[in-house]
């Protein structure tokens, strides 16, 4: 199995890259987010997820571990396979998936090719617990569980989202808020949340 792969970009395709190791040319299925951080020459590490199948052996490629997990993550999910699992990543930073997962809002995946409602809707019911094991939400994570019993969150998130905006960034800027200010009270919340939102 294949693991890590370090060489030189050789050749940048819509979906995949060519990475020449020692003379010898690797053929890697990356996400449009990392193809758009390559440049044809440079030097470069991938951290490789080598998937066996009966009449194929594929190598998916990664700039960052943060994101192979989450490619692993999402593939744990009934539907999702490296394919779909690419899409998401493609339309979606890790910071974004584990946004949009604890908070519930299933329209963020509609920008990925090919996820529809109800396989967002999957995504949030299998990994809402699961997504607390991935290092990058150990922040807000925290934030959740010393909120978990403050009823004027999701009072303060459902506005925001009637207001207009995406109940992930809702979700985000109310949490970042209260768990600055504990004993906020709901009018002071929605306003500096929308201070905040407002200076993004």
């Amino acid at each position: 199995m294949i693991a890590k792969l370090k060489g030189i970009i050789d050749t940048i395709f819509d979906s995949h890259i060519i990475i020449d190791v020692a003379g010898v040319g690797y053929g890697v299925i990356t996400s449009q987010k990392t193809i758009s951080t390559l440049r044809i020459g440079e030097t470069k590490t991938l951290f490789i997820e080598t998937v066996v199948r009966e009449d194929s052996i594929t190598l998916y490629g990664f700039t960052t571990q943060t994101e192979q997990e989450f490619f692993n993550l999402l593939t744990t999910v009934q539907g999702i396979g490296p394919k779909a699992s690419l899409s998401i990543l493609s339309a979606l930073t890790p910071q974004q998936i584990s946004t949009a997962i604890l908070s519930g809002d299933s329209k963020s995946f509609a920008s990925a090719n090919g996820i529809g409602k109800k396989t967002a809707e999957r995504i949030i019911t299998e990994l809402k617990d699961k997504i607390t094991k991935v290092g990058i939400n150990i922040e807000l994570n925290e934030i959740t569980k010393t909120t978990k019993q403050n009823n004027i969150t999701e009072d303060a998130i459902s506005a925001l989202s009637n207001l207009g905006f995406t109940r992930s960034q809702s979700f985000e800027t109310v949490m970042k808020i209260v768990s600055q200010n504990p004993n906020i009270d709901m009018n002071d919340l929605i306003k500096l949340a929308l201070k905040e939102i407002n200076n993004f």
